[in-house]
């Protein structure tokens, strides 16, 4: 007998003095099922693990849900900062006369900082701890919203973005961490899903905060520094709010971790006594694993991997980073004329997002995760399609164009305080205008200074225009609207918020910090790829081709969804994990098949 399992069988009988089935002392209920001596089976011992808590204060519960709510704050930022980008870039791109790649850039070196944070954020969070990671990195919030509020040129904000991308990542593994290791078993779902919430919410805010200022002169500096507000009520609140119990006893600190759990529950020393020691176990239990488990085919643990990763590939690639970085740029693009009617109807976006959510997370447990899933997809492919199908038909997007010619842009981008074109009066070219003038050294058509460069660029940008807006229908904008609200609705009841649920439950605990770590790198990698590429492809082909590419990737992911997910709506963690172990046959297949399909449409295209 290993010592492993000698310490786990004297947890056990303190747990359980009645042999391991159950334990009623105290108004407790501890229920076991059979139990081998095994890392991946005492994991499952803990999911099965409740405690009744009769007799809990209501202070205990709602100081649980003030941790819980303050941590969340970091998931409105999340969105925050997802969403800001889409109204700022239609200034940044003016002031800063930015070509495609360049506002790729901008939104994309956002996702680098995300990966390098995905990379070590576990090690921070681990290293100084879940309350003190988020702390710092409130901190870290403020410091990149500033630098992106006062960028005085290009390099500045990319710079910015990168801080914010290293933030956001960090952040959503540490608040998630504190929640969920804080948050009583009964109620760890619900909380840990705030943050889930919270994006949707910061997304909202974003959308409207973007079309108060879109129109304002310098509009997207106060676009960027207003998350500097959440920031601090988070850092001010986080450090008079305890540490995790169980990063206290990964650090040997008993005594600490019952006096938080205590104040957390608000229950008996005794049975606060027994939750520690569940933790112990886990621990113990966790850390009989390495990475290498990720790979190997016990447990078909490559047939879970399969399952995590093409989940997250399909939540990215099928087009919905595209809409949160690049929503009024598509609505301009199909029809809406100016940037205050695109910003106004991304808030009805976020809106419907927000509601989505709200009900995928209070029925996902009723319909379970397949039906919401399999629905969601087909309806994204559905909306998306539609929006490729009235692009085609509206004339005016046929030569639509996000990119703006560098070749025509004088502007001096060092300067600081640089106007918008949509915060000047635009006029054509006629006899008195400097444009008509083709001697650009003459003097009256200096640019040094920031008043002339910017009447110069409203001009071009206006004459530009011409080409790019012809007015399109309102019939073809309703339709545009609604066919966008349909894939924005889909996704928010389905790959949103389901993605990460089915995750939390088809990897076992052992080892479940390094799969979705891993599934985590995958995600904003796959974003990076998907969103650094939007405006070039669509500038190559189009528009309405785009949006086909997208829902035929929608389609893809019903069939993988229809083969490959299970349901696990009302299964223990235990039934799951069986029922996985026996599919490791039938995912090598699928593996294979979405390969050479995969493949075959590479060679098509």
């Amino acid at each position: 007998m290993n010592p492993l399992e000698s310490e786990t069988e004297i947890l056990l009988k303190k747990l359980s003095p009645s042999g391991g089935e159950s334990d009623e002392e105290d108004g407790s209920i501890l229920q076991f099922d059979k139990i081998e001596l095994e890392g991946r089976h005492l994991t499952a011992l803990t999911a099965v693990v409740d405690v009744e808590d009769t007799s809990r204060s209501p202070c205990g519960s709602c100081y649980v849900v003030l941790a819980s709510v303050m941590a969340s704050l970091g998931g409105i930022l999340f969105g925050y900062d997802i969403g800001i980008i889409s109204g700022a870039v239609l200034q940044l791109r003016e002031v800063f006369c930015l070509s495609c790649t360049q506002q790729e850039l901008v939104i994309s070196s956002m996702l680098i900082g995300a990966i390098i944070g995905s990379l070590s954020g576990g090690f921070l969070v681990d290293g100084i701890g879940r309350r003190r990671t988020i702390i710092v990195i409130s901190v870290i919030f403020v410091l990149g919203a500033i630098v992106l509020a006062v960028s005085p040129n290009y390099p500045s904000l990319l710079i910015g973005r990168l801080i914010l991308g290293f933030a956001v990542s960090v952040s959503a593994t540490g608040e998630c961490t504190y929640i969920s290791e804080i948050a009583p078993a009964k109620r760890r779902g619900l909380l840990v899903s705030l943050n889930e919430l919270g994006i949707t919410i910061g997304l909202l805010l974003a959308y409207l905060v973007n079309y108060i200022f879109i129109s304002q002169e310098n509009g997207w500096r106060y676009m960027f520094g207003l998350s500097c507000i959440p920031a601090f009520i988070q850092f001010a609140g986080m450090v008079f709010l305890p540490p995790s119990p169980r990063y206290l006893m990964l650090r040997n600190k008993d005594d600490q971790a019952e006096s938080v759990l205590l104040k957390l529950r608000g229950y008996s020393k005794t049975k606060a006594e027994k939750e520690l020691e569940m933790i112990r176990v886990s621990i113990a239990s966790e850390q009989s694993n390495g990475c290498t488990d990720l790979l190997s085919s016990v447990d078909n643990m490559r047939g879970r991997m399969f399952i995590g990763a093409g989940l997250v590939f399909f939540q990215q690639c099928t087009g919905q980073p595209n809409v949160l970085y690049y929503a009024p740029t598509i609505f301009e693009a199909v029809g809406f004329e100016s940037h205050s009617a695109s910003t106004l109807a991304t808030v009805g976006l976020g809106f419907v997002k927000v509601v989505m959510t709200v009900i995928s997370l209070c029925c996902v447990d009723r319909w379970g995760r397949r039906k919401f899933l399999l629905l969601g997809a087909s309806l994204m492919a559905l909306g998306i399609l539609t929006l490729g199908l009235v692009s085609h038909l509206n004339d005016h997007t046929q030569d639509a164009n996000p990119c703006l010619d560098n070749s025509h842009c004088f502007l001096n981008t060092s300067q600081p305080f640089l106007p918008t074109s949509s915060s000047i009066e635009h006029h054509l070219p006629n006899e008195q205008d400097p444009l008509h003038n083709n001697d650009l050294t003459h003097p009256n058509s200096s640019f040094s200074n920031i008043s002339s460069n910017a009447s110069l660029y409203s001009n071009l940008t206006d004459v530009t225009k011409k080409h790019i807006h012809i007015h399109g229908s309102m019939l073809g904008k309703i339709a545009a609207f609604s066919s966008l609200v349909l894939y924005v609705a889909a996704y928010g009841f389905s790959f949103g918020p389901v993605t990460w649920l089915v995750l939390s439950e088809i990897f076992p605990a052992s080892v479940k910090g390094r799969a979705v770590a891993f599934t985590t790198v995958l995600n904003w990698g796959t974003n990076l790829v998907v969103s650094s590429t939007f405006l070039d492809v669509m500038n190559e082909i189009g528009v309405s081709w785009t949006f086909v590419i997208f829902s035929i990737v929608c389609v893809l992911s019903v069939l993988f969804v229809y083969t490959s997910v299970p349901e696990t709506k009302g299964k223990s963690l235990e039934q799951i994990s069986n029922d996985l172990k026996r599919r490791y046959d039938n995912h090598c297949h699928f593996i294979r098949l979405y390969c050479g399909m995969f493949f075959s449409f590479v060679d098509v295209l």
